[in-house]
């Protein structure tokens, strides 16, 4: 059998969009499911809108949520002789023609036909041209393109997702496959790479959907074999519009600043447009490329949802190696500019285990460790207005001084148990309920009125920092 080989190629004119992340995945999955190839191809023909810094971010981007080429990376700039080259052959059989209509001219019969309420379409002016006009316009170096020539007839084809597709050829205009500039256009580059690179599967958004037309009468022009094409439904924001970077967070690289693991972001992204059975959210990525096939790719958008992403986080954190979370707290710390570096590699693997053991079921994002766990790591340096008033008065300051008196000169081990059984044996000498300590105890030593249990909090930070916090609040 043919051996599948399916390619992702964005165009390095931005950072890695979440839509273009779920299409890779998906051909990604595809490949990996058949035991194919997956490509990697950056569409970098635009001078004035390409920038190499870019191209190294969408590799990173892709590389971060576990996706590599298969193969050598193909860079489009490097190929200009061989776009060139078929563009001849397109000439020398009449399949393209040279067009000398200026811009200006063009956008004067657009201006026509916008007049008329008719939509514009190239006339085919220069195709009517005789061929010895054709070389004195171009010995006399007058401004040309060059457009493919579409015939008449239909174009269908079966698409993975939506099924036999058709289109009118009358309703395709002579495009454009080689501009002024000599550059060419997405059309012919794109499908000379496809065919170069084997490629059997096209898989790409809907936004390519009328493009295909256009490219397989390329693929017959040429007399090369046509792969088959799956167009994904598009990703609307919440409010069922397409996603906007303005209004949306859509950079891959944004996401792993937010905190969130790369296996977390695959898995949610394959779900938009991917129903597996039995309608299950939570599936590791070995599992998905067993199960992945384009019957259940669904034909309508998917909606990003990020309390579903958050969710999805908070449950691969869980589940997550204690190394790896170690590793990606510390990461934080330096990002977040917490403690200084040295500080934080001074850390010790028990203490941060620790706080991931006490904090990992509460958390969505491994930035929450450090948003709601700040104070793990630094001394408070506020504390919550609201706590204050409700729970701090003079009496109560009077209180902790005593409590923290008797936990100095009580023989315990500084653990959960033994600090829960102190707390309550002192709260029954006092004859008062222990959630008059448990409160203001939070607040003097973490700043905030919520959080992990107090006594487990209480064991990890250690005798010396609790004293210490103690001894600060009731000073204040």
């Amino acid at each position: 059998m043919e051996e599948l080989r399916v390619r992702f190629a964005p165009s390095p004119t931005g950072f890695l969009h979440v839509g273009g992340a779920r299409t890779a995945i998906f051909n990604w999955l595809f490949a990996k499911n058949r035991k194919g190839r997956f490509l990697l191809r950056i569409e970098d023909t635009d001078p004035l809108r390409s920038r190499s810094e870019l191209s190294e971010q969408i590799i990173r981007s892709l590389k971060w949520l576990g996706m590599e080429s298969d193969e050598p990376i193909v860079y489009q700039s490097d190929r200009m002789n061989r776009y060139a080259e078929v563009i001849r052959e397109l000439l020398r059989t009449k399949k393209a023609y040279y067009a000398f209509e200026t811009t200006e001219e063009l956008d004067q019969k657009r201006k026509e036909a916008q007049t008329k309420k008719t939509a514009f379409k190239y006339d085919r002016a220069s195709l009517k041209l005789d061929e010895l006009t054709v070389k004195k316009y171009l010995n006399e170096g007058k401004e040309h393109t060059i457009r493919f020539y579409i015939p008449q007839g239909v174009t269908e084809f079966d698409d993975m997702v939506h099924g036999k597709t058709i289109f009118n050829n009358s309703d395709i205009d002579d495009f454009v496959i080689l501009r002024s500039d000599g550059s060419p256009v997405y059309q012919i580059a794109v499908v000379v790479d496809d065919h170069d690179m084997n490629i059997t599967h096209v898989i790409r958004g809907d936004d390519h959907l009328s493009n295909t037309p256009k490219q397989i009468l390329l693929y017959k022009a040429l007399g090369w074999k046509i792969p088959e094409f799956a167009h994904l439904p598009m990703i609307l924001d919440e409010g069922k519009k397409k996603l906007s970077k303005r209004r949306d967070t859509v950079a891959i690289e944004e996401y792993k600043k937010l905190g969130y693991l790369p296996e977390a972001l695959f898995n949610f992204l394959t779900l938009l447009g991917f129903a597996p059975e039995n309608n299950r959210e939570f599936i590791p990525r070995n599992e998905m490329v067993n199960i992945f096939t384009f019957e259940r790719v669904n034909k309508k958008s998917a909606v990003f949802d990020l309390k579903k992403l958050a969710w999805i986080n908070s449950e691969y954190i869980k589940t997550e190696d204690t190394a790896i979370l170690d590793k990606l707290i510390r990461e934080k710390l330096i990002e977040f500019n917490i403690i200084p570096e040295e500080a934080v590699r001074e850390i010790s693997q028990q203490y941060i285990s620790g706080i991931i053991r006490l904090m990992k079921e509460r958390v969505s994002t491994i930035n929450d460790f450090i948003v709601f766990g700040k104070y793990f790591f630094i001394d408070p340096d506020s504390y919550d207005e609201k706590g204050m008033t409700k729970y701090i008065d003079v009496k109560t300051k009077k209180l902790l001084q005593e409590y923290l008196v008797s936990l100095k000169s009580t023989d315990i081990k500084f653990d959960a148990i033994s600090l829960e059984e102190h707390l309550r044996s002192f709260s029954d000498k006092k004859d008062i309920k222990a959630a008059l300590l448990i409160h203001p105890i939070r607040l003097a030593i973490t700043g905030m009125t919520v959080g992990p249990g107090l006594f487990e909090l209480m064991e990890i930070l250690g005798e010396e920092k609790v004293f210490k916090r103690l001894e600060k609040f009731i000073k204040l």
